[in-house]
Protein backbone atom coordinates (compact mmCIF):
# COMPACT_ATOMS: atom_id res chain seq x y z
CA UNK A 1 0.00 0.00 0.00
CA UNK A 2 1.15 3.33 -0.94
CA UNK A 3 1.10 5.68 2.44
CA UNK A 4 1.36 8.77 0.48
CA UNK A 5 -1.66 7.87 -1.87
CA UNK A 6 -3.37 7.17 1.25
CA UNK A 7 -2.53 10.24 2.86
CA UNK A 8 -3.84 12.29 0.15
CA UNK A 9 -6.85 10.56 0.13
CA UNK A 10 -7.25 11.05 3.57
CA UNK A 11 -6.52 14.72 2.84
CA UNK A 12 -9.35 15.44 0.44
CA UNK A 13 -11.85 12.79 2.50
CA UNK A 14 -11.55 13.55 5.69
CA UNK A 15 -12.82 17.50 5.77
CA UNK A 16 -15.47 16.91 3.98
CA UNK A 17 -17.14 14.27 5.76
CA UNK A 18 -16.15 15.93 8.57
CA UNK A 19 -18.41 19.04 8.01
CA UNK A 20 -21.21 16.65 7.80
CA UNK A 21 -20.16 15.60 11.11
CA UNK A 22 -20.07 19.11 12.33
CA UNK A 23 -23.89 19.15 10.77
CA UNK A 24 -25.05 16.18 12.88
CA UNK A 25 -23.18 17.37 15.92
CA UNK A 26 -24.92 20.83 15.33
CA UNK A 27 -28.21 19.23 15.15
CA UNK A 28 -27.99 17.23 18.09
CA UNK A 29 -27.13 20.51 20.48
CA UNK A 30 -29.96 22.29 19.14
CA UNK A 31 -28.15 24.94 17.16
CA UNK A 32 -29.06 23.45 13.62
CA UNK A 33 -32.47 22.75 12.47
CA UNK A 34 -35.32 21.84 10.27
CA UNK A 35 -35.88 25.60 9.56
CA UNK A 36 -31.88 26.70 9.06
CA UNK A 37 -31.58 23.71 7.30
CA UNK A 38 -34.75 24.56 4.89
CA UNK A 39 -33.24 27.68 4.31
CA UNK A 40 -29.86 26.71 3.69
CA UNK A 41 -30.77 24.50 1.51
CA UNK A 42 -32.50 27.29 -0.57
CA UNK A 43 -29.73 29.41 -0.92
CA UNK A 44 -27.81 26.79 -1.96
CA UNK A 45 -29.80 25.11 -4.35
CA UNK A 46 -30.89 28.96 -6.04
CA UNK A 47 -27.67 31.22 -5.69
CA UNK A 48 -24.50 28.84 -5.18
CA UNK A 49 -24.77 25.95 -6.78
CA UNK A 50 -25.82 28.07 -10.09
CA UNK A 51 -23.04 30.34 -9.47
CA UNK A 52 -20.26 27.55 -9.15
CA UNK A 53 -21.81 25.55 -12.18
CA UNK A 54 -22.09 28.46 -14.56
CA UNK A 55 -18.90 30.34 -13.48
CA UNK A 56 -16.84 26.68 -14.09
CA UNK A 57 -19.01 26.05 -17.17
CA UNK A 58 -18.33 29.61 -18.63
CA UNK A 59 -14.38 29.39 -18.47
CA UNK A 60 -14.10 25.97 -20.70
CA UNK A 61 -13.74 25.98 -24.67
CA UNK A 62 -16.73 24.21 -26.19
CA UNK A 63 -14.64 21.56 -27.29
CA UNK A 64 -14.39 20.42 -23.80
CA UNK A 65 -17.68 19.52 -23.46
CA UNK A 66 -17.16 16.83 -25.92
CA UNK A 67 -15.78 14.43 -23.41
CA UNK A 68 -16.50 11.17 -23.49
CA UNK A 69 -15.15 10.03 -20.23
CA UNK A 70 -16.85 12.09 -18.11
CA UNK A 71 -20.61 12.48 -20.22
CA UNK A 72 -21.22 9.49 -22.57
CA UNK A 73 -19.58 6.71 -20.12
CA UNK A 74 -21.32 7.88 -17.02
CA UNK A 75 -24.46 8.31 -18.91
CA UNK A 76 -23.81 4.46 -20.27
CA UNK A 77 -23.23 3.06 -16.66
CA UNK A 78 -26.01 4.68 -15.37
CA UNK A 79 -28.52 2.86 -18.23
CA UNK A 80 -26.69 -0.47 -17.13
CA UNK A 81 -26.93 -0.50 -14.14
CA UNK A 82 -30.73 0.79 -13.58
CA UNK A 83 -31.23 -2.57 -15.93
CA UNK A 84 -29.38 -4.81 -13.57
CA UNK A 85 -32.02 -3.12 -10.49
CA UNK A 86 -35.04 -3.83 -12.96
CA UNK A 87 -34.02 -6.82 -13.13
CA UNK A 88 -33.29 -7.87 -10.13
CA UNK A 89 -36.63 -6.32 -8.95
CA UNK A 90 -38.63 -8.18 -11.33
CA UNK A 91 -37.00 -11.71 -9.92
CA UNK A 92 -37.85 -10.55 -6.04
CA UNK A 93 -41.45 -9.41 -7.17
CA UNK A 94 -40.66 -6.02 -5.62
CA UNK A 95 -43.80 -3.92 -7.00
CA UNK A 96 -44.94 -0.09 -7.25
CA UNK A 97 -43.40 2.90 -5.26
CA UNK A 98 -41.12 0.44 -3.35
CA UNK A 99 -39.90 -1.08 -6.84
CA UNK A 100 -39.02 2.39 -8.01
CA UNK A 101 -37.44 3.39 -4.65
CA UNK A 102 -35.14 0.48 -5.20
CA UNK A 103 -33.84 0.97 -8.64
CA UNK A 104 -33.20 5.07 -8.51
CA UNK A 105 -31.59 4.33 -5.32
CA UNK A 106 -28.98 2.31 -7.33
CA UNK A 107 -28.01 5.18 -9.10
CA UNK A 108 -29.12 8.97 -8.39
CA UNK A 109 -26.07 10.11 -6.58
CA UNK A 110 -25.16 13.28 -4.62
CA UNK A 111 -22.79 14.59 -7.27
CA UNK A 112 -23.52 17.98 -6.56
CA UNK A 113 -23.22 18.72 -2.70
CA UNK A 114 -20.67 16.05 -1.93
CA UNK A 115 -19.21 15.41 -5.09
CA UNK A 116 -17.83 19.16 -5.67
CA UNK A 117 -16.07 19.32 -2.63
CA UNK A 118 -14.63 16.10 -3.37
CA UNK A 119 -13.46 16.79 -6.77
CA UNK A 120 -12.30 19.97 -5.65
CA UNK A 121 -10.21 18.79 -3.07
CA UNK A 122 -9.00 16.18 -5.31
CA UNK A 123 -7.94 17.79 -8.37
CA UNK A 124 -8.31 21.72 -7.60
CA UNK A 125 -10.07 24.01 -10.11
CA UNK A 126 -9.57 21.36 -13.22
CA UNK A 127 -11.30 19.17 -10.79
CA UNK A 128 -14.10 22.17 -9.97
CA UNK A 129 -14.79 22.27 -14.00
CA UNK A 130 -15.35 18.78 -14.74
CA UNK A 131 -17.62 18.55 -11.79
CA UNK A 132 -19.89 21.06 -13.27
CA UNK A 133 -19.53 19.82 -16.50
CA UNK A 134 -20.46 16.66 -15.11
CA UNK A 135 -23.71 18.24 -13.33
CA UNK A 136 -24.62 20.04 -16.19
CA UNK A 137 -25.01 17.41 -18.60
CA UNK A 138 -25.30 13.61 -16.54
CA UNK A 139 -27.22 14.48 -13.18
CA UNK A 140 -30.49 16.11 -15.19
CA UNK A 141 -30.49 11.94 -16.47
CA UNK A 142 -30.88 10.87 -12.27
CA UNK A 143 -33.89 13.29 -12.79
CA UNK A 144 -35.37 11.83 -15.55
CA UNK A 145 -34.66 8.42 -15.14
CA UNK A 146 -35.81 8.82 -11.48
CA UNK A 147 -39.80 10.11 -12.92
CA UNK A 148 -39.36 7.65 -16.03
CA UNK A 149 -39.27 4.82 -13.35
CA UNK A 150 -41.95 6.31 -10.97
CA UNK A 151 -43.76 6.64 -13.34
CA UNK A 152 -43.04 2.65 -15.01
CA UNK A 153 -43.91 1.40 -11.67
CA UNK A 154 -47.04 3.34 -11.24
CA UNK A 155 -46.05 4.66 -7.94
CA UNK A 156 -46.44 7.74 -6.43
CA UNK A 157 -49.79 10.23 -5.81
CA UNK A 158 -51.15 13.54 -6.52
CA UNK A 159 -52.86 14.64 -9.28
CA UNK A 160 -49.98 16.14 -11.54
CA UNK A 161 -49.13 13.91 -14.00
CA UNK A 162 -45.39 12.44 -14.96
CA UNK A 163 -45.12 14.39 -17.91
CA UNK A 164 -45.53 17.37 -15.91
CA UNK A 165 -43.35 15.97 -12.42
CA UNK A 166 -40.00 15.56 -15.58
CA UNK A 167 -40.72 19.06 -16.95
CA UNK A 168 -40.56 20.69 -13.53
CA UNK A 169 -37.61 18.95 -12.25
CA UNK A 170 -35.85 19.33 -15.58
CA UNK A 171 -36.16 23.73 -15.52
CA UNK A 172 -34.46 24.15 -12.10
CA UNK A 173 -31.98 26.96 -11.22
CA UNK A 174 -28.90 24.49 -11.62
CA UNK A 175 -29.38 23.64 -15.09
CA UNK A 176 -30.40 26.57 -16.50
CA UNK A 177 -26.98 28.07 -15.00
CA UNK A 178 -25.40 25.49 -17.07
CA UNK A 179 -27.38 26.03 -20.18
CA UNK A 180 -26.40 30.01 -19.81
CA UNK A 181 -22.68 28.82 -19.41
CA UNK A 182 -22.56 27.03 -22.41
CA UNK A 183 -24.55 29.59 -24.10
CA UNK A 184 -21.31 32.22 -22.87
CA UNK A 185 -18.86 29.90 -24.30
CA UNK A 186 -20.59 29.55 -27.82
CA UNK A 187 -20.26 33.52 -28.01
CA UNK A 188 -16.57 33.37 -26.64
CA UNK A 189 -15.77 31.10 -28.94
CA UNK A 190 -16.64 33.27 -31.63
CA UNK A 191 -14.05 35.80 -30.17
CA UNK A 192 -11.65 33.13 -29.87
CA UNK A 193 -7.95 33.35 -31.97
CA UNK A 194 -5.81 30.61 -33.74
CA UNK A 195 -3.42 29.80 -30.43
CA UNK A 196 -7.10 29.78 -28.21
CA UNK A 197 -6.41 33.27 -26.62
CA UNK A 198 -9.86 35.27 -26.55
CA UNK A 199 -9.85 38.32 -28.42
CA UNK A 200 -12.30 40.53 -26.58
CA UNK A 201 -12.39 44.52 -25.73
CA UNK A 202 -11.48 45.40 -21.95
CA UNK A 203 -14.09 46.46 -20.68
CA UNK A 204 -15.93 43.02 -21.69
CA UNK A 205 -12.67 41.20 -19.90
CA UNK A 206 -12.71 43.84 -16.96
CA UNK A 207 -16.69 43.03 -16.43
CA UNK A 208 -16.34 39.40 -16.82
CA UNK A 209 -13.22 39.08 -14.22
CA UNK A 210 -15.69 40.70 -11.97
CA UNK A 211 -18.54 38.73 -12.34
CA UNK A 212 -16.54 35.72 -12.16
CA UNK A 213 -14.94 37.01 -8.84
CA UNK A 214 -18.57 37.43 -7.25
CA UNK A 215 -19.86 33.79 -8.67
CA UNK A 216 -17.13 32.06 -7.31
CA UNK A 217 -17.07 33.49 -3.82
CA UNK A 218 -20.97 32.96 -3.84
CA UNK A 219 -20.48 29.42 -5.16
CA UNK A 220 -17.54 28.56 -2.17
CA UNK A 221 -20.05 29.72 0.33
CA UNK A 222 -22.45 27.02 -0.63
CA UNK A 223 -20.46 23.81 -0.51
CA UNK A 224 -19.62 24.23 3.22
CA UNK A 225 -23.46 25.07 3.98
CA UNK A 226 -24.21 22.47 2.08
CA UNK A 227 -22.59 19.77 4.05
CA UNK A 228 -23.17 20.86 7.31
CA UNK A 229 -27.14 21.09 6.05
CA UNK A 230 -26.60 17.14 4.70
CA UNK A 231 -25.17 16.53 8.28
CA UNK A 232 -28.21 18.06 10.06
CA UNK A 233 -30.74 16.23 7.94
CA UNK A 234 -29.63 12.32 8.13
CA UNK A 235 -32.41 10.88 10.54
CA UNK A 236 -32.46 7.42 10.95
CA UNK A 237 -35.65 5.86 10.14
CA UNK A 238 -36.20 2.03 11.03
CA UNK A 239 -37.13 -0.59 7.94
CA UNK A 240 -35.67 -3.99 8.97
CA UNK A 241 -38.01 -5.38 6.67
CA UNK A 242 -35.96 -4.55 3.34
CA UNK A 243 -32.11 -4.75 4.86
CA UNK A 244 -31.80 -7.28 1.91
CA UNK A 245 -33.41 -4.75 -0.57
CA UNK A 246 -31.08 -2.27 0.93
CA UNK A 247 -28.35 -4.24 0.62
CA UNK A 248 -28.41 -4.79 -2.89
CA UNK A 249 -29.57 -1.14 -3.37
CA UNK A 250 -26.72 0.70 -1.65
CA UNK A 251 -24.10 -1.84 -2.80
CA UNK A 252 -25.05 -1.10 -6.45
CA UNK A 253 -24.55 2.35 -5.44
CA UNK A 254 -21.48 2.75 -3.69
CA UNK A 255 -19.63 -0.19 -5.58
CA UNK A 256 -21.45 -1.19 -8.69
CA UNK A 257 -22.15 1.83 -10.49
CA UNK A 258 -18.49 3.49 -9.41
CA UNK A 259 -17.04 0.03 -10.74
CA UNK A 260 -19.02 -0.26 -14.44
CA UNK A 261 -18.19 3.87 -14.70
CA UNK A 262 -14.33 2.75 -14.54
CA UNK A 263 -14.46 -0.39 -16.69
CA UNK A 264 -16.27 1.71 -19.43
CA UNK A 265 -13.73 4.71 -19.10
CA UNK A 266 -10.51 1.73 -19.25
CA UNK A 267 -12.13 -0.13 -21.93
CA UNK A 268 -14.03 2.34 -24.37
CA UNK A 269 -11.83 5.64 -23.90
CA UNK A 270 -8.00 4.36 -22.51
CA UNK A 271 -6.60 7.43 -23.74
CA UNK A 272 -8.68 9.44 -21.45
CA UNK A 273 -8.10 12.50 -19.02
CA UNK A 274 -7.04 11.19 -15.50
CA UNK A 275 -9.02 14.47 -14.25
CA UNK A 276 -11.95 13.31 -16.16
CA UNK A 277 -11.57 9.85 -14.88
CA UNK A 278 -11.49 10.22 -11.21
CA UNK A 279 -14.35 12.94 -11.23
CA UNK A 280 -16.71 10.50 -13.52
CA UNK A 281 -15.83 7.65 -10.61
CA UNK A 282 -15.68 9.67 -7.86
CA UNK A 283 -19.11 11.36 -8.47
CA UNK A 284 -20.27 7.89 -9.45
CA UNK A 285 -19.31 6.44 -6.42
CA UNK A 286 -21.36 9.67 -3.98
CA UNK A 287 -24.06 8.49 -1.57
CA UNK A 288 -27.43 8.85 -2.38
CA UNK A 289 -28.92 12.28 -2.81
CA UNK A 290 -30.98 13.93 -0.52
CA UNK A 291 -33.42 14.65 -3.77
CA UNK A 292 -34.53 11.51 -3.30
CA UNK A 293 -35.55 11.74 -0.16
CA UNK A 294 -37.66 14.87 -1.02
CA UNK A 295 -39.31 13.85 -3.84
CA UNK A 296 -40.40 10.46 -1.98
CA UNK A 297 -41.71 12.52 0.24
CA UNK A 298 -43.59 14.58 -2.04
CA UNK A 299 -44.95 11.91 -3.79
CA UNK A 300 -45.36 9.41 -0.85
CA UNK A 301 -43.22 6.27 -1.94
CA UNK A 302 -41.76 4.43 0.45
CA UNK A 303 -40.37 7.30 3.14
CA UNK A 304 -39.11 4.80 5.24
CA UNK A 305 -36.91 2.78 3.00
CA UNK A 306 -35.36 5.79 1.37
CA UNK A 307 -34.57 7.72 4.16
CA UNK A 308 -32.67 4.38 5.48
CA UNK A 309 -31.09 4.07 2.50
CA UNK A 310 -29.65 7.69 2.48
CA UNK A 311 -28.38 7.64 6.04
CA UNK A 312 -26.80 3.90 5.39
CA UNK A 313 -25.38 4.70 1.70
CA UNK A 314 -23.72 8.28 3.31
CA UNK A 315 -22.32 6.24 6.23
CA UNK A 316 -21.16 3.34 4.12
CA UNK A 317 -19.25 6.02 1.90
CA UNK A 318 -16.90 7.48 4.22
CA UNK A 319 -15.17 3.63 3.75
CA UNK A 320 -15.60 3.21 0.38
CA UNK A 321 -15.17 6.54 -1.10
CA UNK A 322 -11.52 7.03 -0.11
CA UNK A 323 -10.75 3.07 -1.41
CA UNK A 324 -12.07 4.58 -4.73
CA UNK A 325 -10.29 7.60 -4.46
CA UNK A 326 -7.22 5.59 -3.62
CA UNK A 327 -7.81 3.36 -6.69
CA UNK A 328 -8.12 6.40 -8.80
CA UNK A 329 -5.07 7.63 -7.71
CA UNK A 330 -2.95 5.22 -9.05
CA UNK A 331 -3.65 6.01 -12.06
Amino acid sequence: MDLTRVLDVLVICVPVFAVMGLGKLLERKGHLNDGHCSFINWLVYHFSLPALIFNAVARQRFDSFFDAALIVMPLLALLLVTAVAMLVAKLKGFKGGFAAAFVFGTFWANATYVGFPLCINAFGLPGEAKAAVYNAFVVPFFILIGYLLIGFYGAGSGDTKIGARIRKALVNPILLAAVAGVIVVLIADGFRAGDGSLQLPFPVVSTALLTGSFLKLIGAMGLPLALLSIGASLKWEQSRRHLGALSWTVGCKLILLPLVTLSLIRWLVPAADPVSLGTAVILAATPNAVACYVISCQLGIEKAFVATMLIVSTGLSVVTIPVWMYVIKGF
